[in-house]
C-alpha cells in the first residue's frame, strides 16, 4: 500500500473519531434512533448541551441541542432526544428544576395521563421550577423579615427593662439614702440623749445651787453699787498728780532724787564704794587674822572685829563722800 493511502486513511479516521468524540461530549447516542422533542422557555439558566432528562428520577435522555429562537415570543427552544422505549402522553410537560445542590439543572418529563403520546419531532409543554438557590434565598429573606422584627422586638423590650432599672435604680438610691439617714438619726439620737442628760444634771445642779447663786448675784450688785458710788475718778486722777510730782523732782536735778538719777560722779562713787566694801568683805573673809588679834591678857575678839568693822563702814562713807581708801589702809587702821 502506497504511503499516501495510509495517510488518507488515517485521516479519515481522525475525522471521524473527533466526530464521534464530540456527538459524544454533547450527550447525543451515536448508534441509537431516540425520538426528538422540543420545548420552549422564557429563560434555561444553567441548563447546557448534555445536560439530563429525566423521567421518574431515571435518566431517559439529554439536551441535545439549545436555540434562541428567531421569533422572540417562542423564547429558547430545546431540543430533547429521549429514548424511543418511553413513550411520553401529551399532556405531560419538560419541567426544568435544579438537579443538585450545586446550581446543576435537568429537564424533567412530568408524564401526564392522556391515552395519546406525542410523536417524534413533537412540542411538549414547558415549566420552569423553583430554583433550590432561588427558594433558599425567598426563605432566607423570610427569615430575614421574621430576625428583623425580632430584633425590633428584642430592641424596644430591651429599652423598656432599662427605663425599668433605671427607675428603681433611682428608688434603690433613694431608699438607701433614707436608711443612711435613719442610721445618722439613729447615732445622734445617742448623743441627743446625752445632752439632754447632761441638761437635765446642769438644771438639777442649778436647783441644789440656787441658795449660792442668789448669793454670789447680791455681791454682784453690791460691788457693782459700789463701784457706781465710790469716786474712782477722783482718786485716780489725785494718784496721776502724786505721780507727776515724783517724776518732776526725779528731773530736777537740785533734789535728791535729780542727784541720783543726772550726777554721773556720785554715780561712779557709789560704784567704787560697793566694789571696794566687796573687797573688804572678801579679804575679810579669807584672811581674819588680818583684822582680829588675840591677847593672852584677856583681850576681847569679838569687840576688835566689832571695831574694824564700824571703822570699815566709816571708810566706806567717806569713800562714798569723795574719798576713796584701799584695803591696806583698813588693815592699818584696825591695827592701830
Amino acid at each position: 500500500m502506497k504511503r499516501e493511502v495510509k495517510v488518507g486513511v488515517f485521516a479519515v479516521a481522525v475525522l471521524l473519531a473527533a466526530w464521534f468524540g464530540a456527538r459524544f461530549l454533547k450527550g447525543s447516542e451515536l448508534f441509537s434512533n431516540n425520538y426528538k422533542y422540543y420545548a420552549y422557555y422564557d429563560q434555561v439558566g444553567g441548563i447546557q448541551t448534555a445536560s439530563h432528562v429525566m423521567m421518574y428520577g431515571v435518566k431517559v435522555g439529554s439536551v441535545t441541542k439549545i436555540t434562541l429562537d428567531e421569533d422572540p415570543s417562542k423564547g429558547v427552544e430545546l431540543e430533547l432526544s429521549v429514548d424511543r422505549r418511553y413513550r411520553i402522553p401529551v399532556d405531560s410537560k419538560a419541567k426544568i428544576f435544579s438537579n443538585g445542590v450545586m446550581g446543576g439543572k435537568a429537564v424533567d418529563i412530568v408524564m401526564g395521563s392522556s391515552p395519546e403520546y406525542v410523536e417524534d419531532g413533537g412540542t411538549l409543554s414547558s415549566e420552569v421550577g423553583v430554583d433550590i438557590i432561588d427558594m433558599a434565598g425567598s426563605e432566607l429573606e423570610f427569615f430575614k423579615e421574621k430576625i428583623t422584627e425580632v430584633v425590633g422586638s428584642l430592641t424596644t423590650t430591651l429599652d423598656g427593662i432599662n427605663r425599668l432599672l433605671d427607675d428603681n435604680t433611682r428608688s434603690l438610691s433613694s431608699i438607701v439614702s433614707n436608711v443612711d439617714g435613719i442610721t445618722s438619726l439613729r447615732e445622734q439620737k445617742v448623743h441627743l440623749k446625752e445632752a439632754i442628760s447632761s441638761l437635765n444634771l446642769f438644771a438639777q445642779s442649778l436647783g441644789d445651787n440656787a441658795e449660792h447663786i442668789d448669793t454670789i448675784m447680791n455681791n454682784l450688785n453690791t460691788f457693782s453699787t459700789q463701784l457706781v458710788e465710790a469716786d474712782l475718778v477722783g482718786e485716780v486722777e489725785q494718784t496721776v498728780e502724786h505721780l507727776n510730782a515724783v517724776l518732776a523732782a526725779a528731773d530736777n536735778e537740785a533734789g535728791t532724787v535729780g542727784k541720783l538719777l543726772n550726777d554721773a560722779e556720785l554715780y561712779d562713787n557709789l560704784s567704787a564704794a560697793s566694789d571696794n566694801l566687796s573687797a573688804l568683805l572678801a579679804d575679810l573673809k579669807a584672811n581674819p587674822k588680818r583684822y582680829v588679834h588675840f591677847s593672852v591678857f584677856g583681850s576681847n575678839p569679838e569687840r576688835a572685829a566689832e571695831r574694824a568693822a564700824k571703822k570699815g563702814a566709816k571708810r566706806a562713807a567717806k569713800a562714798a563722800r569723795g574719798g576713796v581708801t584701799t584695803a591696806s589702809e583698813d588693815a592699818a587702821a584696825v591695827k592701830q
